[in-house]
């Protein structure tokens, strides 16, 4: 029998010790998953921030009165945080983002056209747009194009109320959502782990 050189011998026993390896290092789905998911949270906690810094200017505790019924509606209770699916919760994230970005950008018209301060709607804006061209890149999704018809804002305090109303509201929104990203995440570190269980569990057997 004729023996390989010792050189291939050895690279031949290198595969052999690395192979394994590489396949534990290749990334799962789940995992691939539950880092996009960590990604969009760590985003929509930057947005938080944004908007935060921006509420701080506005009294967002007075029951102004809006006929803003285009807003995205949270009719969501703490005990849904256990049912939320990654399926739906993307999607609805990103209705509800798609509309905050053209209300924001609504304001932003109007403060322009009045003469306002707008960089922090600017930013806020940006921001909006930034998670929801990462969550079309996750998802492999087409951005939306609905329109929305708006009424001129036709005076400072109708500029200054309805930016609180918008703003009090995208906060609500940002705080539901990075709750339920992070159910998410941890929903897939629990299957993530329960599969590594399994897998080492196949290995012994």
């Amino acid at each position: 029998m004729k023996l390989l050189p010792e050189s291939s011998c050895v690279l031949f026993l290198l595969l052999l010790v690395e192979l394994p390896v590489l396949a534990m290092s290749r990334p799962t789905p789940m995992r691939h998953r539950k880092d996009s998911l960590t990604k969009l949270s760590q985003k929509m906690r930057r947005l938080i921030n944004i908007v935060q810094r921006a509420v701080h200017h506005l009294d967002t505790s007075l029951p102004f009165e809006h006929n803003l019924t285009s807003l995205p509606t949270l009719n969501f209770r703490p005990r849904d945080l256990a049912a939320v699916t990654e399926n739906s919760t993307l999607s609805q994230l990103s209705s509800g983002l798609h509309s905050f970005k053209l209300h924001f950008d609504w304001l932003l018209y109007w403060h322009n056209q009045s003469g306002l301060v707008s960089n922090k709607i600017k930013e806020i804006a940006d921001e909006i747009q930034s998670i929801s061209m990462l969550e079309q890149i996750q998802t492999n999704s087409s951005g939306q194009n609905t329109l929305l018809s708006m009424p001129p804002l036709t005076s400072a305090w109708d500029i200054y109320r309805t930016s609180a109303v918008i703003h009090k509201r995208l906060l609500d929104f940002c705080n539901w959502y990075l709750r339920a990203l992070q159910v998410l995440i941890y929903k897939q570190t629990t299957d993530d782990k329960r599969g590594h269980y399994q897998e080492e569990g196949h290995r012994y057997i």
